[in-house]
């Protein structure tokens, strides 16, 4: 519907500007949401042209009106944050491109107040029944063990998991290159039961010859190029089909629902803190732009920290008479 003005804005941030394929895509819709709320006020008119979106000019009733109808309709103060993000980038970009001059003064202002939930995390004991769900012996089983142990022992985000390539890993050396968010890349220990599952499942997937010579750091250019988790016909495997594994691994356990990849990468933030890991590791780790991002996990560590006192001490359950 409005593909005319907001193609050249997606194509901005992802090439320009570095944006994840994800993130652009959910740009897109609220940007689109936007657009829509300014049509119906009647300051837009279908179809909408770039001349049109001068008129966006100075309009902070349209914001208003924007963010009270996503309050209405009972989003949450993520989502919320997300539209105004992905609004204010926008706004940016007619700026830069000079289809505005100024912008709103209130695109700083949100809800008044972030909220700030907690994410979903399983304990150890449950992510290690978790890990030791699939079969060893077959080559799906190998697979998906080596894809759970790789989200929970390096703390992958799903996209990075599945853009892995042969010669994203450098063997020998126990290294793994990862290129998150904004295309930073950075460099993750691979090590114990993360390099174990992932030998065993490249040693059975892998020709013996090219399973050798990848060892041995000799493999060829095209040979390096390809995913390390397969799926169907020997793609790179889904975001859906991990996913899809994850959740099924978690049904196994009893009364365990709603884990996700992301999930595992919780748990390996929080699982490091309380193993007495520092925050600023963590962050490195995670991939984190702003160390805001990750203390969020200290909040978990410390609810935990509370739940064994409160079982361990003799006194700590006792109430005053």
């Amino acid at each position: 519907m409005f593909a005319q003005v907001l193609e050249p804005y997606l194509r901005h941030l992802e090439i320009e500007q570095g944006v994840s394929p994800h993130t652009t895509e959910a740009y897109g819709r609220d940007v689109a949401s936007f657009l829509e709320t300014a049509c119906a006020f009647g300051i837009l008119q279908q179809p909408v042209n770039e001349q049109q979106l001068s008129r966006l000019e100075d309009q902070r009733g349209l914001l208003r009106g924007h963010l009270a109808l996503l309050r209405k309709l009972e989003r949450r103060r993520t989502t919320v944050d997300r539209h105004l993000a992905a609004i204010r980038s926008f706004y940016k970009y007619l700026l830069v491109t000079h289809v505005l001059k100024n912008v709103p003064d209130n695109l700083g202002s949100g809800r008044g107040g972030r909220e700030q939930r907690l994410p979903k995390d399983l304990t150890l004991e449950l992510t290690e029944q978790m890990l030791a769900q699939p079969d060893p012996t077959s080559l799906k089983g190998c697979r998906d063990k080596a894809m759970l142990e790789m989200i929970y022992g390096l703390g992958l985000r799903l996209a990075e998991l599945v853009a892995l390539d042969l010669g994203s890993i450098q063997w020998d050396e126990g290294r793994v290159r990862v290129l998150g968010k904004g295309n930073r890349e950075r460099i993750l220990p691979l090590a114990g039961c993360a390099k174990s599952a992932l030998n065993d499942y490249l040693e059975m997937r892998l020709d013996p010859d090219l399973w050798c010579r990848y060892q041995e750091g000799v493999a060829t250019a095209p040979e390096l190029a390809l995913p390390v988790f397969e799926g169907r016909r020997g793609s790179r495997i889904a975001r859906r089909t991990v996913q899809s594994r994850v959740a099924h691994y978690a049904g196994e356990l009893a009364g365990v629902s709603g884990v996700s990849p992301h999930t595992l990468r919780h748990c390996f933030a929080t699982h490091l803190l309380e193993g007495g890991a520092g925050i600023r590791v963590v962050q490195e780790l995670l991939g984190h732009q702003n160390l805001s991002t990750t203390q969020i996990y200290t909040h978990l560590s410390r609810g935990r920290l509370k739940e064994s006192f409160i079982n361990a001490h003799p006194r700590a359950r006792k109430k005053n008479k």
